[in-house]
């Protein structure tokens, strides 16, 4: 739990702020923009004011939770290459564009599930960014990150993002050495194979379908 807390807390300040306080940040966006770390740091500092000050409306209504994860988690991931990648390129190639396209939006939604439970934990952690390293290319970049809270040992997240489609995005997420690609794909490539590639649409059913009203 304190992993998912700490990869969401950073992820959701990405771009929840910039959408609510645009202005404040428009003059220094485009330098920060060649910085991913900065982006990140900036911004989640930011991002934890907006949690503090929702804390208690957050605790309270469910669906606000799942809103602000919708409106401002969602357009920081590349969900597609999170997809196209956590399937393998084996499985996302033998399927349709339809059913890859089913799938992103089934990923999203249990991503949305998922981080929303997390929003109403926040407990006064603050986070140290180191300098990103980037790829040959400079298209690609990892940023490494600690979480730290009093009375606990801080908590390393490493972040893979990519610029490649014009804005930096993620594209993967490492916490406490647990890759977030690997993790979801241990859970969806044993049920694929359980069932077949030719039934990938009953996977995606399942995809969507709530824990609480599986049997």
């Amino acid at each position: 739990m304190r992993k998912l807390l700490g990869a969401f807390i950073v992820l959701f300040g990405i771009t929840g702020v910039v959408q609510a306080e645009a202005k404040s940040i428009d003059k220094s966006k485009t330098q920060a923009d060649n910085n991913p770390a900065q982006i990140m740091e900036d911004i989640s500092t930011k991002m934890i004011s907006l949690i503090k000050k929702n804390q208690n409306a957050l605790k309270k209504d469910s669906t606000l939770a799942e809103t602000l994860v919708k409106e401002n988690l969602v357009p920081v991931l590349d969900m597609k290459t999170f997809s196209r990648k956590t399937l393998g390129k084996k499985v996302w190639n033998s399927i349709s564009e339809k059913q890859q396209n089913a799938f992103v939006d089934g990923f999203v939604n249990r991503v949305i599930s998922k981080y929303a439970k997390f929003l109403a934990l926040y407990d006064g952690q603050s986070f140290e960014f180191a300098k990103p390293r980037y790829s040959k290319s400079k298209k690609g970049a990892i940023v490494k990150s600690t979480m730290k809270q009093a009375g606990e040992e801080p908590l390393d997240i490493s972040y893979r993002l990519s610029k490649r489609s014009g804005d930096w995005l993620v594209t993967n997420i490492t916490v406490a050495g647990t890759d977030m690609r690997k993790s979801y794909k241990t859970q969806f490539l044993p049920r694929i194979k359980a069932i077949g590639i030719d039934n990938f649409d009953q996977f995606i059913v399942e995809l969507n379908t709530p824990p609480e009203k599986k049997k």
